[in-house]
């Protein structure tokens, strides 16, 4: 059942994502963990339902927000920065999901919390556990120039059909969807288990709207990129296949084994043919079971925000300060809504801080069309910004620290949150992400605004960073040296996600982790000694070699004796010496 309806900044009401009486029904669920009517297996089960997450500290807690395609409201940025303020960390995390987390939260705390968020809308359901994730959109949906069309209703619509339905509550493992409107994919369609890609077709002389689906896609240890199902799902068909899709996951997904559970295992195992085969069945059997019971699929178009005076068409006066200069190059972004700007706001890891969040409230409603969008590399997007306002609201973000350049370039790195606080991190990914961050504020000042290349760094082979995805991607390990255990990273290259063109990133070299800063500043002044006109760092990668880059990178690959570099031997952040120590994960419990 959904909670009621809210009021948004703008005086209208919009549907909530919440329910009052499973915030009642989890209060419930805690009391009886604790007075032992329940065991502790069927409460994680419940909890994770819930979006409590827990932590490798005994007793804490990680709090998953659930945002569904990344949008937020000014009165939920203002809400989220009172939790913020409340956490003991100080800090929200955005993940590369688009939801919000907070950590080190006590499990009597969650019941609260949860109940001020169903005030403004937001729930944690579903954020965690073996259901259909956060369904995530690319953040330029609505207001990008090269959209086939807006997908964002789409994916609200999919969202609300599966959200507590019945059969998304047990699936065989965590499912992921997402939705591109534009060429560049910002959704990421390829590595998710349902990705669809806006098209059009005409149909009797008429313009219709459908998707590309594909299916399958996946990171993790084993990353399998996601198979063409359909060429066009016409609009009026995308709930019934979806919930095809999902339908047969849950009946043939391997639930005897974890570590095979996910759709691209069952993809594996039957084939996309067999699979088409299934899905196409299940399809039909639905629109004639189910027919009328599917909610029905609203488009609607992004419009300008109510103002007192219409966006000035003339020139606009702005600053010549070298840094708002930088910032205004590699932040804003037009829109395809004349006079209008999209920012980007670059969080250092992902995180943002109570003052942060109210400035973004303010700023969203004061110049922009009162909302943000969360994106997947984990920063926000302002859009609706006039272009003579921009100068002001650099200065606004200036002022708390959100106006740092170089967003979605190669000084912004993607970093999960590693070993500070998951109980599979191997690695400190936050440390290493700040070490390499220090690099371009340094030695690669010059390299910072590289567009078309990414870093991404995970903790371990899961990949909740990302690695697979990266031009320079990085995923957490151990190796003894000298007799010593030490953090280490496997160095991937080439990662690329253009249509047409998706491949993974290549294994290169088995890095310690201190000489990773040094390691990663070779292979990129290799590239800028070495790269042709106009050569993009994967076409270098190509002409060049990796067996080439290998050489390159191999006196990286060693430590010297502890003795003459004990430092190295550690990992970022850590005094004491380095031994893995991770625990149960629970993304599949």
């Amino acid at each position: 059942m959904m909670g009621r309806a809210i009021m948004n900044d703008a005086g209208e009401n919009r549907p909530s994502w919440a329910s009052e009486e499973e915030i009642d029904t989890f209060d419930q669920f805690v009391q009886r963990f604790w007075n032992g009517e329940i065991s502790p297996d069927e409460f994680k089960r419940f909890r994770l339902q819930n979006g409590v997450y827990g932590q490798r500290q005994e007793g804490e807690q990680m709090l998953r927000i659930k945002i569904p395609w990344g949008g937020l409201s000014s009165d939920q940025l203002e809400l989220l920065a009172e939790l913020a303020a409340k956490a003991p960390k100080g800090v929200g995390h955005v993940t590369t999901r688009q939801n919000i987390q907070f950590h080190f939260i006590k499990l009597d705390q969650v019941t609260g919390l949860t109940r001020s968020l169903a005030s403004i809308g937001l729930t944690t359901r579903e954020a965690c556990g073996n259901t259909v994730r956060t369904v995530t959109v690319g953040h330029c949906a609505g207001v990008c120039p090269q959209e086939v069309f807006d997908v964002t209703p789409y994916a609200a619509t999919i969202t609300r059909f599966l959200l507590r339905n019945p059969m998304n509550q047990n699936l065989p493992r965590k499912f992921k969807i997402a939705f591109s409107g534009c060429p560049d994919d910002l959704g990421l369609t390829p590595i998710q288990d349902i990705g669809a890609r806006a098209a059009l077709r005409l149909t009797a002389g008429k313009e219709e709207r459908g998707f590309q689906l594909y299916v399958g896609g996946g990171l993790g240890p084993t990353p399998h990129l996601a198979e063409l199902l359909e060429e066009f799902t016409p609009a009026n068909r995308l709930l019934p296949t979806v919930a095809a899709i999902v339908r047969v996951f849950d009946r043939l997904g391997n639930r005897d084994d974890r570590h095979k559970a996910r759709m691209k295992f069952l993809l594996n195992k039957l084939g996309i043919e067999q699979f088409r085969l299934l899905v196409f069945q299940e399809r039909t059997g639905l629109e004639s079971t189910m027919a009328g019971q599917f909610p029905p699929l609203v488009s609607w178009e992004e419009i300008p925000p109510h103002r007192a005076s219409p966006v000035s068409a003339g020139p606009i006066k702005e600053s010549d300060d070298p840094a708002y200069r930088g910032w205004r190059t590699t932040n804003v972004l037009k829109q395809k809504q004349a006079g209008y700007l999209m920012v980007h706001v670059r969080l250092e890891l992902g995180d943002v801080t109570s003052v942060q969040l109210r400035s973004l409230a303010f700023a969203a409603r004061e110049f922009g069309d009162g909302t943000v969008r969360s994106t997947n590399q984990q920063n926000f997007a302002l859009r609706w910004i006039p272009s003579e306002r921009l100068p002001a609201l650099y200065r606004l973000l200036h002022a708390v620290g959100l106006a740092a350049p170089s967003a979605e370039r190669l000084a912004d790195i993607t970093a999960c949150p590693g070993a500070d606080t998951c109980q599979l991190g191997i690695t400190s990914s936050r440390g290493l992400a700040a070490a390499l961050g220090a690099l371009f504020d340094d030695e690669l000042r010059d390299l910072a605004d590289e567009a078309g290349i990414r870093m991404k760094i995970s903790a371990c082979p899961n990949s909740c960073g990302q690695h697979h995805l990266a031009n320079i991607g990085f995923y957490g390990g151990a190796k003894k040296f000298n007799g010593r255990q030490v953090p280490t990273y496997e160095m991937l290259l080439g990662a690329s996600l253009a249509p047409g063109q998706a491949q993974y990133g290549k294994p290169v070299a088995r890095i310690p982790a201190k000489n990773i800063p040094g390691a990663v500043e070779a292979v990129l002044r290799l590239y800028q000694k070495e790269r042709q006109d106009g050569e993009s760092f994967n076409g270098f990668l190509d002409r060049y070699g990796l067996e080439t880059v290998k050489i390159v990178l191999a006196p990286f690959t060693d430590l010297l004796p502890v003795s003459e570099a004990p430092d190295h031997y550690l990992d970022y952040n850590a005094e004491e010496a380095f031994s893995v120590q991770t625990g149960p994960g629970e993304c599949a419990a």
